[in-house]
Parts: C-alpha cells; structure tokens; sequence
C-alpha cells in the first residue's frame, strides 16, 4: 500500500509527469504480459504472425471515454483500495488480465490507449511536460511512403499505440515507447526539450472527454480533501461503509458529483463568461472544452 499509493503514486504525479510527461508509460509492467503473448518474444523482434486475433478497434470508441469510466471505477472504490493491500493487488491483478485478454483480440496496445485508468489523465497531464517526441521534419515524412515507424521494420514494431508520428502535434496518445525511433529509416524522429505547457496551445485533438477527465481529476481532489483530509468523521466512515446500501449511496453520490455536479457548475461559469465577454463565432461547447484545459 506504502510503495503503490503513496511512493508510486507521488512521485508519478509530482516528477514523473510533469516533468517527462509519459515516460512512466515507457517502463510500466501491466500490459507487458499482454504484449509478450501477442508478440510471441520478450526480447527479439520475431517476423512470425503476432498470436492474437488482431481486430481493429471501433473509430467510434476513439476516444477517452472508456478510461474515464475506468478512473471513475477506480476512484469510486478508492477508500477500499487504497487501504486494504488485497483490493489493491485485486485491481492490479485485473487490470493485468484485462491487458492480456485485449492483446489477444485487439492489435497493438489496446488497453494502454483506450482503458488505462491512469492512462487518460497522465497522458492529458503530460501536456504540461518539457519532453516531447516528434518528426524532425514533416516534409521527409511526406516525401517517404513506407511509414516503418507506423506499420513497423525488421529494426521495430509499428506504433503500438496507434499514433501516427508523421501526425504528433500532441503528448497525450504518444506513450513513449521508442519503437519509432527504432524503426525510422530517416532518423527523423527526436525526442526534444521544448517549453512548459507548449501542448495546452495546441487546439487540434481536443474533446470532450478529456475535458471531463480533468473535471474528474479536479472533483476527485476536492473530494478526498474532504473525506480524507477534512475534520468531518462521518463522511470518512461513510466512504468506507462495508454495508452494500452504504456503497452504492456513497458510489451514487460521489458519480453524480462527478459526472453532473461539477461540470454543470462548470458549463455554467462558462456560459456566464460567453454571454459577460459577448464572444461570437465560438459555441459553448468550444468553450467548454477549451476551459477544461485550465
């Protein structure tokens, strides 16, 4: 409990993302078990066909959606699980089983990209980072067909989170892998330093469901301020009620703060700031989403 909820957990937060963006993805075990099955190896790239059904996943399911129902899962049932070691190995031992099962049906990094509790907001988060990884230069990348750095090499795997490095504008899907950096006949892919929070200025790829991600991130801070931090012992001890009717209240309450509390306080701080700046030609929910990122 010490080394994942408190040590694992800061130092993800408070150094690695935002000062190297997703580099925990780089190095994190969860769906590496996943990863090794579908590819058949550990550490040679073999040429054999991968051992999984290698289904593409639905454009409709393009989105953070699926991991914000996971950070909500997750942060729900957070009172139990950041006290008992065995809901913690629980929920680790299922995300593994999860990553495993997706590799197998799915082509690349399904659940690092799409379900990932921690994968939505690190990725989000990861904006703000100094550390970017990018094409050197577009026109090389346009003048070159093969695209190894996407469909891969005999030097690599393609892209296992489904990004198009000739396309990168954005930290938030690349997880840091390196594969492109292996597999680019160019050598035209970096990684570089760049100013703090150069992302957030980018508009292309923004939505709404990483702007609920981070009215999620917010109301979770507010909320274990006060049921963890805060004088009030019975709300404490109803976050932590064993009785089931004590649960899903608590799990009602806390989703409904969530999902409509916040963020209809939010829409209408927005609209009141549309209608206050007379701002034409931007709908509220541009503005919405553009907010969101503050």
């Amino acid at each position: 409990i010490i080394f994942v909820w408190i040590v694992w957990w800061a130092l993800l937060k408070i150094v690695l993302v935002p000062l190297t963006g997703r580099l925990w993805c780089t190095v994190c075990p969860i769906p590496a078990p996943g990863e090794w099955l579908q590819r058949r190896g550990i550490f040679v790239k073999r040429e054999n066909k991968p051992l999984s059904l290698a289904r593409k996943w639905p454009p409709k399911l393009d989105n953070l959606w699926l991991q914000n129902f996971s950070l909500l899962v997750v942060t729900t049932f957070s009172p139990v699980i950041l006290t008992l070691p065995s809901a913690t190995g629980i929920v680790l031992l299922a995300f593994i089983i999860m990553a495993v099962v997706l590799s197998l049906v799915f082509e690349r990094r399904v659940f690092c990209r799409y379900f990932c509790a921690a994968g939505g907001f690190v990725g989000l988060y990861s904006l703000v980072s100094p550390v970017e990884l990018r094409a050197k230069d577009a026109e090389v990348c346009r003048n070159h067909r093969e695209k190894e750095c996407y469909l891969g090499s005999a030097e690599g795997y393609g892209c296992p989170w489904m990004v198009k490095p000739w396309r990168l504008q954005r930290n938030a899907y690349c997880g840091l892998c390196t594969e492109c950096l292996k597999t680019c006949p160019k050598d035209n892919v970096a990684v570089n330093l760049r100013p703090f929070g150069s992302d957030l200025l980018v508009q292309a790829g923004r939505g709404l469901g990483e702007a609920y991600n981070a009215l999620i991130m917010l109301t979770c801070a507010l909320l274990y301020s006060a049921i963890f931090l805060g004088p009030w012992g019975w709300l404490k001890d109803w976050a932590g009620d064993a009785s089931l009717s004590g649960r899903a209240l608590y799990a009602g309450v806390f989703l409904a703060i969530n999902l409509l509390v916040v963020p209809g306080l939010f829409l209408l701080a927005t609209a009141l700031s549309k209608g206050l700046s007379s701002v034409r030609g931007v709908s509220l929910k541009q503005l919405f989403i553009s907010h969101a990122y503050a």
